[in-house]
């Protein structure tokens, strides 16, 4: 060990605007030998104010931030302290320390041990969850009616897996690799056919739902029927999705005994409370290979998701192909040393990059579909655009704005200009491919945290007489461009709740609700249609329990199991309330400024989806919390099988 960096918090002053803690950096030089022209970098997503420090000069572009001492040179085996205010909520988790440092001496680069930050309060009091033995049928989400039988049915490798209806043929598919890919020990290999009549027993069987059990079941693409005796299964369905759902059903019901597989006998008639069930992975803050994507896909499916959000670009980074623009990917996909983006987040020394090309895609398409599941893509304009302009400057950036303001993320130069040709360019070609690669019929078009003082001191705005627009109705401008070129492109547009700000897009955009309820409500109220996503039960980057060792943000509170299972849509709106008629669904989201690998991805989504997957698709009248706990429990032996290195939910209790 040679360099040490401490970070301590030394009083907080929560009822200031905004809050702030008074925070101490030390250097420690434990070496034989002097720095001097010294500089420290730090990865720290708080926003330090540089007007605070007690000696020295910062420079912060998002979460990369570089400070030099007032004095430059730091003698062997000596420290260094620096003062400074950091606008933050009181800090109660280790993870909000530093990320990572590099120190700059000599002409040369050092590298830096970082210990855990010194909180001035830490959690100690973990949340506990009851005890319950293990369900023997374990569907989550639970469904809309189930009859328990007796006996089970046991597959053997000749069992024959039969689609009667054609549309069963992708269900039947999956069902078959997932048992292979799941259980190689019990020589189960089932092949698929498709087959007119069915004849026998002790088969797997896929026909169509009659018209007869369909009567008073909304969303009747996605209803299915599930029959097991000891004779065989039956799956019933009248389209792929419900054929896909009652796959889902029997594989969780699937049980191992030595090396058989068996299915308990039972009675299923299932149907979702909600049309869209969703989860928007981030991929452009930190980049997740096409493997894990796919791998999420297939989680998704297994508890009756039918939406995958992709978040494909952000300031840290720009994720999809354009071909038509080769720059976004080239210089807009990679961040970190000799790059145009600076680094953040997780590694200062080291380069972070990746991106989809467009047969990646399309790869991640199709195997969403053959798994009942729509791709969303997202293309957050006209605030989050930080990549897309440093990798576009001569079409994007406004060299004469003088305009000051600083976005959530701290970006000082992350927002498309309304007043620059090159903006409408970028976005009739990036949405022409867009709306051609995606056969989804939405896009979703982030919308979100455009800053203050945004476009307010720029000569183009001063020439096309602006000054007296608002930054809502200036983004309205933006928005409203994009929402006629998708509806050109026969695309419907959806974006975050800001998307309705200064009130220039059309009732058909559809508003995701995100920093609370609040908005939601207001907007169904007032005509637009709505998907549920509140940080304060969806958001699966917030911290899962009160321990100070806990990964994850926590600016929406803390959001333990039993927080988030029993979170009840817009629970305070009336059942019969027209506002209702609005709300199309549920998603949560899994943001990426933390998630750098899939083993902390797992953590911080399950067990949560599977509460998630119960809140969207099952009727509040069918969800009981300690039921929920002994289907879980039961389910995890299968989240192992899976490869899944969940979050144990028992695990507090110890």
């Amino acid at each position: 060990m040679t360099y040490r960096l401490d970070l301590s918090v030394i009083n907080e002053y929560p009822n200031d605007t905004p809050p702030r803690s008074r925070m101490g950096l030390t250097l420690h030089n434990l070496t034989d030998r002097s720095l001097e022209a010294l500089s420290i970098a730090v990865l720290f997503d708080r926003f330090i104010n540089p007007n605070t420090l007690s000696q020295g000069s910062i420079e912060q572009i998002g979460s990369y931030c570089v400070i030099t001492p007032a004095h430059q040179t730091l003698d062997a085996n000596q420290s260094l302290y620096i003062e400074f205010d950091a606008h933050t909520p009181p800090l109660r988790f280790l993870c909000a320390g530093f990320k990572d440092a590099l120190l700059y001496a000599n002409g040369e680069q050092y590298s830096v041990m970082l210990t855990p930050i010194n909180l001035a309060h830490a959690h100690t009091t973990r949340s506990s969850i009851p005890d319950v033995h293990p369900a023997e049928h374990a569907i989550i989400p639970v469904p809309k009616s189930v009859r328990h039988q007796p006996g089970y049915f046991t597959l053997s490798p000749t069992t024959p897996l039969i689609a009667v209806d054609p549309q069963a043929l992708p269900a039947a598919q999956w069902l078959s690799n997932e048992w292979v890919r799941i259980y190689p020990q019990a020589d189960i290999a089932l092949d698929p056919r498709h087959q007119d009549a069915v004849t026998g027993d002790h088969a797997i069987i896929l026909r169509p739902l009659p018209d007869s059990a369909l009567r008073d079941i909304t969303h009747r693409d996605e209803a299915y029927q599930l029959t097991v005796t000891d004779q065989g299964v039956v799956i019933q369905a009248c389209a792929e999705r419900g054929f896909i759902h009652g796959c889902a059903s029997l594989l969780q019901l699937c049980q191992e005994q030595d090396t058989q597989l068996r299915i308990p006998a039972i009675k299923i008639s299932d149907a979702p409370r909600f049309a869209y069930r969703g989860m928007m992975l981030d991929c452009a803050r930190h980049f997740h290979s096409v493997d894990t994507v796919k791998r999420l896909i297939n989680q998704l499916a297994y508890f009756k998701f039918n939406t995958f959000h992709w978040h494909l670009t952000d300031d840290e980074g720009w994720r999809l192909e354009i071909k038509a623009l080769p720059e976004l990917t080239r210089y807009g996909s990679q961040r970190g040393p000799n790059t145009r983006l600076a680094p953040q987040f997780s590694h200062i020394a080291e380069r972070h990059e990746g991106y989809y090309r467009q047969e990646d895609v399309r790869d991640v398409i199709k195997y969403a579909a053959a798994r009942g599941i729509t791709v969303i893509p997202e293309i957050d304009i006209p605030g989050h655009c930080r990549a897309a302009i440093k990798a576009l400057p001569d079409w994007l950036h406004d060299a004469d704005d003088r305009s000051t303001y600083r976005s959530v993320q701290h970006y000082t130069d992350n927002v498309l200009s309304p007043a620059l040709d090159g903006t409408y360019r970028f976005l009739d070609t990036v949405l022409s491919e867009v709306a051609e690669l995606f056969p989804a019929s939405w896009v979703h078009i982030g919308a979100d945290e455009v800053p203050d003082g945004v476009w307010t001191d720029s000569p183009i705005y001063r020439d096309r007489r602006m000054n007296g627009e608002t930054t809502a109705s200036l983004q309205g401008q933006i928005l409203t461009y994009a929402e006629q070129k998708l509806r050109a492109l026969g695309k419907r547009m959806v974006g975050w709740e800001e998307v309705q700000h200064g009130d220039k897009v059309s009732k058909n955009t559809v508003i995701y609700s995100w920093q609370s309820e609040d908005a939601a409500l207001h907007c169904a109220q007032h005509g637009f249609d709505v998907i549920l996503t509140p940080g304060q039960a969806t958001y699966l980057d917030m911290v899962q329990d009160y321990g100070a060792t806990e990964p994850g943000l926590d600016w929406a509170g803390v959001t333990p199991l039993e927080k988030v299972y029993q979170y009840e849509p817009l629970a305070s709106l009336a059942s019969d309330d027209p506002a209702r008629e609005h709300m199309l669904g549920v998603q949560c989201a899994l943001w990426s400024e933390l998630i750098t690998n899939q083993d902390r991805l797992d953590y911080m989504i399950f067990p949560r989806l599977t509460a998630i997957a119960e809140a969207a698709w099952s009727h509040s009248e069918r969800r009981d919390w300690l039921d929920y706990l002994a289907r879980l429990k039961a389910q995890l032996p299968r989240l192992d099988k899976l490869g899944i290195q969940y979050r144990s939910p028992w695990a507090s209790n110890k």
